[in-house]
């Protein structure tokens, strides 16, 4: 068994989910170890999306200046007439840009390699003196009601060195053709898909880095499709490529794929050099039939894969640790019962089928888009900046201003958000307000998402009457400290905001952001419970609702 002083998690599979889910974890206090059988990790590109729901993400867990401090925006593509492949046809955006307003202020996609966005997540790892072990990988595990027995083996100076470790939990965040999916023996139904492409970085000069550069030709008898994408390395560009071509030839030729790439584009005037790297991309569209098994469990790719068209899937792996990570730490802490974890599939596994939906219909428009020229760009909205994506069927959400049926069928409900809607429901994502002033400090936090964190649950109490927050603030003192903080709100129109005992922030909405964000009267009270991974989780009306949410998570409760 795990003692005091060793890790309770392991977490196997060091990409965007198993870092996340470490770095959320270590934020709660709870150490982990973490390991990957890359000897190291090299600063590729592939999941380079970011939505503004992840950005909402790693503001919480304190690593978004990293991320805007290196990315680039996400730019618009341009297309180029064929033959001739000098001249553009037509230039748009994948999403066209927004403004920021005061409930979304992160409203546009990003683009970071994912190479740089893991190697940032690993850093503030480091902070908690947590580093990740390279060239090792799990062996065989078994798990009893108490703990699990695990074969780690490391390769070290040529060979194999096996170890023997006890945890209690266990999370395969081990990739698409993940072992600790199979030792589980989930199924991972779904389909091959037929995208079948040559992805890698070269080096590249003439071509300007303000656009995303495409070119295609359905009807070449070889090459059909390139994109030459900035990254963000001067001189470096990250390109797609495919068609009727010998894969294997290509690959093991860069000089043969380089010319492949020139002569299909057609483009003189450009300067090639070395290609940094070039592997061969196949789609399926899979997912689980659940996340976890007692005390094992599953994210990422090692849950769900899919076409990479519309930028879901380093987004969706980053939600599926959060979900996961607070519950878990609640749990390793003493503070909930095993019970909670089951809510991890609950609510992840319809988003997750759903996210694969959305992208094979974008995947189906593009291979339209090859027959009779579909415009590509009308199969993605703005649901897939992921801001819509909800729990609202949840077992553990609570919401007695617009109560869920929750006897529907989840797969009829609109679980991405689609349909839009102006009503802020217990489920949905907790939007931002800025314009708070602190009333006991005359500073501090100047907006909600400065409240929130991945280490306890937010208790907002919107009222005018300092009076009237008694009962839900006495409600909360039983409750695990620190594991809660309550903030009582109060409206733009008030004449006085005085301070009120128990509660941990007084706030008042200088601006009217936030009762306007959370559609909330002023002229009596509402509670609103955020959860640590920035979901609401109650919107109730008083203690006796308070006390329902939070006996759903709280063992002692």
């Amino acid at each position: 068994m795990p003692t005091d002083s060793t890790p309770g998690v392991l977490i196997t599979g060091a990409g965007p989910s198993g870092l996340a889910l470490a770095l959320t974890l270590l934020k709660n206090g709870i150490p982990v170890r973490i390991i990957d059988k890359q000897h190291d990790f090299p600063l590729e590109q592939r999941g380079s999306v970011l939505q503004p729901r992840t950005l909402e993400v790693f503001h919480y867990l304190g690593v978004l200046p990293d991320i805007h401090a290196v990315n680039r925006p996400l730019l618009p593509e341009r297309q180029y007439k064929l033959p001739g492949g000098v001249e553009p046809f037509k230039t748009s955006h994948l999403l066209d840009p927004v403004d920021p307003t005061p409930d979304v202020p992160y409203p546009n996609p990003i683009i970071l390699g994912q190479g740089y966005t893991q190697a940032i997540l690993r850093s503030h790892l480091e902070k908690y003196g947590c580093v990740v072990e390279t060239d090792t990988e799990l062996g065989e595990f078994k798990q009893t009601s108490e703990d699990i027995v695990a074969t780690l083996v490391k390769r070290q100076d040529g060979k194999e060195v096996a170890e023997t470790a006890h945890f209690r939990w266990l999370v395969g965040a081990d990739g698409g053709r993940s072992n600790v999916r199979k030792q589980l023996g989930l199924s991972f139904e779904g389909q091959a898909l037929k995208e079948h492409t040559i992805i890698g970085e070269l080096d590249l000069e003439g071509l300007d880095a303000d656009h995303w550069h495409r070119w295609n030709d359905w009807q070449n008898p070889t090459i059909v499709t390139v994109i030459l994408r900035p990254t963000e390395v001067k001189g470096q560009f990250f390109f797609i490529t495919g068609g009727h071509v010998d894969y294997s030839e290509l690959l093991a030729d860069h000089e043969k794929l380089l010319k492949a790439i020139r002569d299909f584009i057609q483009r003189d005037d450009l300067i090639f050099g070395n290609i940094k790297y070039a592997t061969e991309y196949r789609a399926n569209a899979r997912v689980v039939d659940k996340f976890g098994v007692g005390r094992v469990f599953v994210a990422g790719d090692a849950a769900h894969v899919h076409s990479p068209q519309g930028g879901q899937g380093l987004n969706t792996s980053v939600q599926d640790a959060l979900n996961l990570g607070w519950k878990l730490a609640l749990v390793e802490k003493g503070l909930a019962a095993p019970a909670l974890l089951s809510t991890y599939s609950e609510e992840r596994l319809p988003v997750v089928k759903r996210m694969i939906q959305e992208t094979l219909g974008i995947y189906k428009v593009i291979m339209d888009s090859a027959l009779n020229g579909a415009d590509v760009n009308k199969a993605r909205g703005a649901h897939l900046k992921q801001l819509g994506i909800n729990y609202r069927w949840g077992s553990i959400v609570i919401d007695e201003r617009q109560p869920v049926d929750k006897q529907q069928v989840v797969e009829t409900l609109d679980v991405y958000g689609r349909g839009g809607g102006d009503t802020l429901r217990a489920g949905d994502r907790a939007p931002d307000a800025p314009g708070l002033v602190d009333v006991n400090q005359g500073g501090g936090p100047a907006r909600l998402f400065d409240v929130f964190k991945p280490t306890d649950h937010t208790v907002l109490i919107f009222c005018s009457d300092a009076s009237t927050t008694r009962p839900v603030l006495e409600a909360l003192q039983g409750l695990p400290p620190k594991a809660v903080r309550s903030a009582v709100v109060y409206p733009q129109s008030a004449s006085r905001s005085p301070p009120v005992a128990y509660a941990d922030l007084v706030l008042h909405d200088g601006e009217g952001h936030a009762y306007k964000a959370y559609g909330c009267p002023t002229d009596s009270s509402t509670v609103v419970i955020v959860r640590p991974d920035g979901v609401v989780g109650g919107l109730v009306f008083g203690e006796d609702g308070v006390k329902k949410y939070f006996k759903s998570i709280f063992s002692s409760a």
